[in-house]
């Protein structure tokens, strides 16, 4: 549903809604309601000035509920123009979109909406269970209305950049808020230059129910690790991008131990700009520790790391994550010899998402020649639950290169069978291992490879 308000604040969009039947337009089992926000001008650039805004607002809203009377979510995006007179525009936007989600437990609001936000009468939307604010957070008024949701949230995401939203977890006197039925929180702290703020939440638990909890960009409250309060026998899934400082203050807190999150099965780690590229030799404390977060978690993503190779410390670490199932190393290269290690050591793994694994360097005395009959002799069979190789694409590696590592993994591998050529290879890939197999080296394993042909994936 697109909603042009000065229709709304005119009138108009309730007479037109007037015209249509009611059997007509009745939508008994509709639970969301999506409204982009366009003009609060007519075409010849007129603002609705009038007495009647509020009454012709309130009149929408209530048509809006009969037609869907079991909505339960709202969201919006859009807003209005920010050059258009602040006393009107705002002041009725505030109060249409706040009459739009008094009725229901969950908002969506995405970007475009800026200080509109701050006119939301925030203190008559309460009992909120879902609140995404997807847009720079800012102002009081916005943090009012997280706050004052806090006993019956189950899913918060707030973005924010040039702001403190220490006021979530604290009140202006010091009390700290709890969110007792919280499971999902997703924060988003937006690119900025400055130093971040320094907080002091001494005894807060905040979130002892999480069971999912999302930084982006950059943890954002500095040394306090209060997000991690309380919440260690709930947390399920976990990501996090690593700053310089947060890698030095995890480790020293002892949050993360080897039995300390039980319920833990999926951890997602990205490398914070300015600590990339990563040196194992520089940085053996703080590799080895995001290696060792939830060592029995089934998916592990290492996400955008700039490493040229993987050291054999590295190898050994990732050898303790027996119940590891899914591996994310999107900027990690690879040899063969060094993923069947991996996938050696690891029972449970099913998938790797990586670049395309090198055949360099060989092993002591392997050649091109006898490469074949060294793996199916030394390696085969091996890694029974691995089926599945996500490739990027990386245009300094030749196509042709590019075929051999997943034909020998293929032979040590008996049910490796989908090697995941983004779309704009497959065809390509397809051809040259088709080629590949029919080579002498290759073709007496030819029902076996050819179950690796990208055609699968259609």
């Amino acid at each position: 549903m697109s909603v042009d308000p000065w229709n709304v604040y005119s009138g108009n969009a309730l007479a037109a809604l007037s015209q249509i039947s009611y059997n007509d337009c009745l939508f008994p089992l509709a639970r969301t309601l999506k409204v982009t926000f366009f003009s609060t001008r007519d075409n010849e650039g007129n603002v609705a000035v009038s007495q009647d805004i509020e009454a012709n607002i309130s009149a929408f809203v209530r048509r809006i509920r009969q037609l869907a009377p079991r909505l339960n979510m709202v969201k919006m995006s859009g807003g209005p123009d920010p050059m258009e007179r602040v006393d009107v525009t705002y002041h009725y936007f505030g109060s249409l979109t706040t009459q739009l989600v008094q009725f229901t437990s969950r908002i969506d609001i995405s970007y475009g909406f800026g200080r509109a936000f701050h006119f939301l009468n925030a203190d008559a939307i309460r009992n909120l269970t879902y609140l995404a604010c997807k847009f720079e957070l800012g102002g009081e008024q916005t943090v009012q209305l997280i706050r004052q949701n806090a006993p019956t949230l189950q899913y918060l995401h707030v973005a924010y950049r040039c702001v403190n939203i220490s006021g979530i977890i604290q009140d202006a006197d010091g009390s700290h808020v709890e969110y007792p039925r919280l499971e999902t929180l997703e924060v988003n702290r937006g690119y900025d230059s400055r130093t971040p703020l320094r907080y002091t939440f001494d005894g807060a638990v905040p979130f002892p129910s999480l069971r999912r909890l999302v930084c982006v960009n950059e943890y954002p409250f500095g040394d306090d690790l209060v997000l991690f309060r309380g919440n260690a026998a709930t947390l399920e899934f976990l990501q996090l991008t690593m700053t310089r400082e947060l890698a030095i203050t995890l480790p020293q807190s002892n949050i993360f131990t080897a039995t300390s999150h039980p319920k833990l099965q999926c951890v997602i780690l990205k490398l914070h700009p300015s600590m990339m590229p990563v040196n194992y030799a520089d940085d053996p404390e703080i590799i080895r520790f995001m290696m060792d977060i939830a060592p029995d978690a089934a998916v592990r993503k290492i996400s955008e790391w700039c490493v040229n190779q993987l050291p054999p410390p590295l190898l050994s670490l990732f050898s303790k994550h027996t119940s590891l199932q899914v591996l994310d190393l999107p900027g990690m290269s690879l040899s063969i010899w060094d993923a069947m290690t991996l996938i050696q050591s690891l029972p449970l793994l099913s998938d790797i998402h990586a670049t395309v694994p090198t055949l360099d360097p060989m092993p002591d005395g392997v050649t091109a020649r006898n490469v074949v009959t060294y793996v199916t002799s030394n390696y085969s069979p091996m890694g029974t639950r691995f089926r599945c190789w996500h490739f990027r694409g990386d245009i300094s590696v030749r196509m042709k290169d590019k075929v051999k590592p997943f034909l020998l993994l293929a032979l040590a591998c008996p049910n490796f069978d989908y090697a995941a050529a983004l779309d704009y290879e497959r065809e390509k890939f397809a051809k040259l291992l088709e080629k590949t197999i029919d080579t002498a080296a290759y073709k007496k394993h030819a029902p076996r490879l050819r179950r690796l042909l990208p055609y699968r994936l259609e």
